[in-house]
C-alpha cells in the first residue's frame, strides 16, 4: 500500500511527491496497480489484492481526505474502469474524461460545469486499474470509452501510458513544489475549472477537423506480444 501518491502531499515538499511512480509500476510485467477514488473503489482494490494470488497488487491512496462518489462501485472498478458520470440524453458523448483517485471528483465537477455552460454532454470514467481494464472483453471496453470521441486523461502524475487511451492527457511533467494540496493542484493545473476549459478546448479542436475524431479502439495489436 503505498499513501504518498501524487503533487497532493504539498507540505512534504516534492521530495515526497513521486510524479513517476504511478507509471514506473505500471510498466512493470505481472504488476497490478490500483488508485481507488474512494471507499468503495478501495474495497475494490483490497478484494483485487486478495484475488491476485499469484502476482503483486500495489494500492495506491491518497493521505488527504477524499469524498465518496455518488455513482462509485465496488464491482464495476473489479473491471478496472467504468462510468461514474453517465452523459445526459441520447448517442455518444461529446467528450469523455478518464481520471484516477483524487482526480475523478475534480472531473465530475467539471463535467457538470461543461454541461450547464456549453452543454458538452461529458461522460466521465473512473480508471482504477488499466491492467484489469485491458483484461475485459473488447465489447465492455468500448462500452466504457468509444474511442472515436474526444478523450482526455486527467491524473496527477506522468502522462506516460495515457496515450493508449486518450486523446489528450493533463497531468504533471516536472517534480512538484512545496504548499497546501488545493494551491498545488490548482497552479498544475488540477482544478475543475481548468479541467473543463481544457474539455472544451478539446471537444473544438476535433470539431475544427470536421470531427474526425481518430478510433483509439483501432490500432494494430499485432505488435505487443501479451495475450
Amino acid at each position: 500500500i503505498m499513501t504518498h501518491d501524487s503533487i497532493g502531499l504539498g507540505e512534504d515538499g516534492p521530495t515526497h511527491q513521486p510524479v513517476e511512480m504511478l507509471e514506473s509500476l505500471r510498466s512493470m510485467p505481472n504488476m497490478c496497480v490500483v488508485r481507488a477514488a474512494d471507499a468503495n473503489e478501495m474495497a475494490a482494490a483490497y478484494q483485487i489484492a486478495i484475488n491476485n494470488v499469484h502476482t503483486p497488487t500495489v494500492i495506491c491512496c491518497t493521505r488527504g481526505t477524499v469524498a465518496p462518489l455518488e455513482h462509485s462501485s465496488r464491482d464495476k472498478a473489479m473491471k478496472g474502469a467504468y462510468a461514474v458520470i453517465e452523459e445526459e440524453g441520447e448517442g455518444a458523448p461529446d467528450l469523455v474524461m478518464i481520471a484516477t483517485g483524487s482526480e475523478v471528483w475534480r472531473c465530475v465537477d467539471a463535467a457538470k460545469a461543461l454541461q450547464s455552460n456549453h452543454s458538452i454532454r461529458t461522460r466521465v470514467v473512473s480508471m482504477p486499474c488499466q491492467e484489469l481494464f485491458l483484461e475485459q472483453s473488447e465489447e465492455y471496453r468500448r462500452s466504457v470509452l468509444p474511442g472515436n470521441v474526444p478523450t482526455m486523461s486527467v491524473e496527477a502524475s506522468a502522462e506516460h501510458g495515457w496515450h493508449r487511451f486518450s486523446h489528450a492527457q493533463i497531468g504533471v511533467a516536472r517534480f512538484g513544489m512545496s504548499g497546501p494540496l488545493e494551491q498545488l493542484f490548482q497552479k498544475y493545473g488540477f482544478g475543475a475549472e481548468n479541467i473543463a476549459s481544457k474539455g472544451k478546448e478539446l471537444v473544438d479542436f476535433y470539431k475544427n477537423l470536421g470531427g474526425n475524431v481518430p478510433d483509439l479502439n483501432c490500432r494494430p495489436t499485432f505488435v505487443n506480444f501479451q495475450a
